[in-house]
């Protein structure tokens, strides 16, 4: 068993009143005998003294960390009651007022964004029939704020909606037979990246099923062999949906089924 460590000595004893620089020196130079000490199944009672010498020095500096701890927080302790309550009465008239506050503030972002809206609907002409589902992935809420000019929030819209019409017209640019589903991507996610993924997605689950184009898509439905009736159920409204049969062999079915798939259509059997 190692000698005890010169801590020991310090314990019950004020931890303001040590040299802490001389205590980490002779602290170092006692650990260090302990580092290597190889303890075998012969030698673990050793084991078990030593850790029991170390546990003991541990316990002493940390029995004086927290006696000096809370002798340091003893005053704040004493007074913390009687700040807390100073601060409850404060809170008990402050709150109502801030609750008028932050509804006056809330009735202004409304009436504020009203106008941004007004503003938004006459300029997004241009966006056609995508600018309702863009604007909440256009606006922006600093447009709402007090201290927010006209003239500040009016730019910010235009320069949304042009950067918009602007992908817009290059999604249509791509000449892509999907067209119709990529502007429904770009109007979801206002990424151009995501716009090229689905086309890239599309050609390939085309290219799958033996078709170059949409059109030879429908092409393929008009093949003579029966198969089951297939009634395209519309992603968003029944109002908007096309019941029809279409007469294909299993082969032609099956590709076509695919591109339905990969297009987004949904469909049930009659």
């Amino acid at each position: 068993m190692m000698n005890e460590l010169q801590i020991s000595h310090l314990e019950n004893t004020d931890i303001s009143n040590w040299d802490f620089d001389q205590l980490r020196a002779e602290l170092q130079s006692r650990l260090d005998a302990y580092a290597g000490i190889a303890y075998t199944e012969d030698s673990i009672k050793d084991a078990k003294n030593d850790r029991a010498a170390l546990n003991k020095e541990k316990d002493i500096i940390e029995k004086a960390r927290k006696a000096y701890k809370a002798r340091c927080l003893a005053p704040y302790e004493a007074v913390e009651p009687k700040i807390k309550e100073l601060v409850g009465m404060v809170e008990r008239q402050r709150a109502p007022i801030d609750e008028i506050v932050k509804e006056h503030e809330s009735r202004q972002k409304e009436a504020k964004e009203a106008e941004v809206r007004k503003y938004y609907d006459r300029k997004a002409v241009v966006l056609g029939d995508l600018a309702e589902e863009l604007y909440p992935k256009l606006f922006d809420k600093k447009w709402t704020n007090a201290s927010t000019r006209r003239a500040y929030y009016e730019e910010g819209v235009q320069a949304a909606i042009n950067k918009a019409h602007d992908e817009i017209e290059a999604v249509k640019a791509m000449a892509s037979p999907f067209t119709v589903p990529l502007l429904k991507v770009y109007a979801e996610t206002l990424s151009m990246d995501a716009v090229r993924e689905k086309n890239a997605e599309l050609t390939a689950a085309v290219s799958a099923a033996g078709l170059t184009t949409a059109e030879e898509a429908a092409a393929a439905a008009g093949a003579a062999a029966p198969a089951p009736a297939v009634k395209e159920q519309p992603p968003a409204s029944v109002e908007e949906g096309v019941a029809m049969r279409i007469y294909a062999s299993q082969s032609d079915m099956s590709q076509l089924l695919d591109f339905m798939k990969a297009i987004g259509v949904r469909y049930e059997y009659l």
